[in-house]
């Protein structure tokens, strides 16, 4: 308490972030302040805090702080590091889905494309391809893509043909079959018809953005009912099937569209229900005056913050990973406090009143709230699956602290030939698969199992405190598919890096204790497969658990993840094998 204390005393008052921190030194809370000062003396000269707040505040032992220029780059840094370090205490996006977009790639003739990758997704930014979307609920991004194609003569090709097909005189059979202009050919024309082409090109992909606003979507429909009625006139059938099923799913994007509702809306609506410790968000998506679908998004983390500073951190982390609409609607009592936030994310935060957008936003609270009631115990019983169970996990093998990031090795091999392994990391329960990593085996000493393990691990503790983001940072428990010949393998391994560091006066930069000083922080154990049996260092005998467990079943879901990841890429590195000079890119 005098570190904090004294730390406290040097606070500026300034607008920042801080950071948190238990007694293993790992984030367990960020939040940001407009003074810091303030802010982090409100938590510790108070003593008025309710159950939660004070819960937190009993596992903090030190704090950081950066300081920021503004507000706004406070609420930024914020969540940046929210999502870098995944704080217990904050409220956290787990069970987000990436929804893919259609995307136009910024060309001379530019090409459409279905994506779940975002370039910049800040609304406004400079970039030279434009996104439309997200599509999901039934409206399939993939298929609308080829009824875009069916409809508008678009090069579908990608730059790599195209610029073959430049060198080409002949264009390629899309355009025979009209659906397809050829720009590529134009290169091999004069500067009049080369002007000309990029104009009918450019008036073609006007029509296709004003489409997918929502515009010109009656003129889109007669355009498909002509070809059909065309191609079945030549018992082209196949065709004209391919064209009514074109209309059919025009057809379904126009029952989306909202009465009332303006033609230009691009808007998304969010919600909240809160009841105990779980909170519950409810966003409705709105392109083009089209409600193209409705997501809920559950957690259950001890709410810290206000209501309103759940609500912005939650859009925040949202944003990171979805494109920015032209408005976000939300509530009266929580817009009062978001006007960073909305200059931030770039678009306006509304709160309405009368009017269909009243009706939206109604509509989303209705749905957030009934998601609430209907699915409560639905939400505890997956909950019990992911954070319940690294508690379970963590008091069964005597843990001081929550096992929040558990990462698992496996090796695959065919009698010692193609050898790999590898690493699959869960995070509060949950598989992040951005995380997962393969490796290729290096030794020369044939079927080791043990030294191929000692090996991967070894190269995995060596990147601990990089910037790697599946690297970075420690597990705090690591799991080792097999008995207890594997785990003595690896305990083996951190004697010796242990040895090695206390026997010199400095550790060499590139020595994985450089970064993180006790291994003995790492909770290391062993599951055999055969009877599920745990092993740890300090027991010859195995710990048995029941199959009805959670914990054992994180621990199961974790190892045949480890399984499935590198088997896979032991398959495609045989199959890499029988081609000759085809060269492998290893990630690792």
């Amino acid at each position: 308490m005098q570190k904090i204390q004294e730390k406290l005393a040097l606070a500026p008052h300034k607008p920042g972030v801080y950071l948190m921190r238990d007694i293993h030194n790992h984030i367990i809370y960020v939040g940001k302040a407009k003074d810091l000062k303030n802010r982090l003396s409100s938590y510790f000269k108070s003593s008025s805090h309710d159950q939660k707040v004070t819960a937190m505040l009993q596992h903090v032992t030190i704090f950081d702080y950066f300081i920021t220029r503004t507000e706004n780059d406070a609420l930024a840094l914020e969540s940046n590091l929210i999502k870098k370090h995944q704080p217990h205490y904050n409220i956290l996006l787990k069970d987000s889905k990436t929804f893919p977009y259609i995307k136009i790639v910024g060309d001379d003739f530019p090409y459409l494309e279905v994506t779940r990758k975002i370039e910049n997704v800040k609304k406004n930014a400079v970039t030279k391809s434009q996104y439309f979307g997200p599509y999901f609920n039934g409206i399939w991004a993939r298929e609308l893509l080829n009824t875009l194609c069916d409809i508008f003569p678009l090069r579908t090709c990608s730059k790599p043909e195209f610029t073959k097909s430049q060198k080409s005189k002949t264009p390629c059979l899309n355009y025979q079959m009209k659906r397809c202009i050829a720009p590529c050919q134009s290169q091999n024309q004069d500067q009049k018809n080369l002007i000309n082409c990029k104009i009918a090109y450019a008036k073609i992909i006007a029509d296709v953005r004003a489409f997918l606003r929502g515009e010109s979507t009656s003129n889109a429909a007669k355009i498909l009912t002509e070809k059909m009625e065309n191609a079945a006139s030549l018992e082209q059938f196949e065709t004209a099937i391919r064209y009514r099923d074109g209309l059919a799913f025009l057809d379904k994007l126009k029952e989306r569209t909202i009465a009332d509702t303006a033609k230009d809306l691009n808007a998304d609506i969010f919600a909240y229900a809160i009841k105990g410790d779980i909170f519950v968000t409810s966003v409705l998506t709105v392109r083009a005056g089209k409600l193209i679908g409705i997501q809920n998004f559950s957690t259950k983390n001890p709410e810290i913050e206000s209501e309103p500073e759940m609500l912005g951190s939650f859009v925040l982390q949202y944003y990171q990973q979805n494109i920015v609409p032209d408005e976000i609607i939300m509530s009266q009592s929580n817009i009062d406090d978001h006007k960073e936030l909305s200059e931030l994310l770039g678009c306006k935060i509304t709160s309405p009143k009368i009017a269909y957008k009243k009706k939206l936003l109604d509509m989303a609270i209705q749905n957030a709230q009934e998601y609430m009631d209907t699915s409560i115990e639905q939400i505890k019983h997956k909950q019990d699956f992911t954070t319940g169970a690294c508690e379970e996990l963590g008091k069964i093998l005597g843990m001081t602290k929550l096992p929040k990031k558990i990462e698992c090795f496996d090796i695959s091999h065919t009698a010692g030939e193609e050898q790999v392994a590898s690493m699959t990391v869960f995070i509060d329960g949950i598989a992040a698969r951005k995380l997962y990593r393969r490796f290729k085996i290096k030794h020369e000493q044939g079927n080791n199992d043990y030294l191929s393990l000692q090996e991967v691990v070894r190269r995995r503790l060596a990147r601990i405190g990089t910037s790697d983001p599946s690297f970075g940072t420690a597990p705090d428990l690591m799991v080792i598919d097999g008995g207890k010949g594997q785990l003595s393998a690896i305990l083996d391994l951190f004697n010796e890096l242990e040895n090695n560091a206390t026997t010199k006066d400095e550790i060499p930069q590139d020595h994985p204790l450089a970064s993180y000083q006790q291994l003995s922080d790492i909770t290391l154990i062993s599951l055999a497969e055969e009877n599920e049996e745990i092993f740890t260092p300090h027991s010859n005998t195995p710990i048995i658990l029941s199959k009805r467990s959670y914990a054992l079943r994180l621990l199961q879901r974790i190892r045949d993840e480890a399984h499935r990841f590198a088997i896979t890429y032991h398959r495609k590195l045989r199959g890499n094998a029988k081609i000759p000079n085809r060269k492998f890119n290893d990630n690792s």
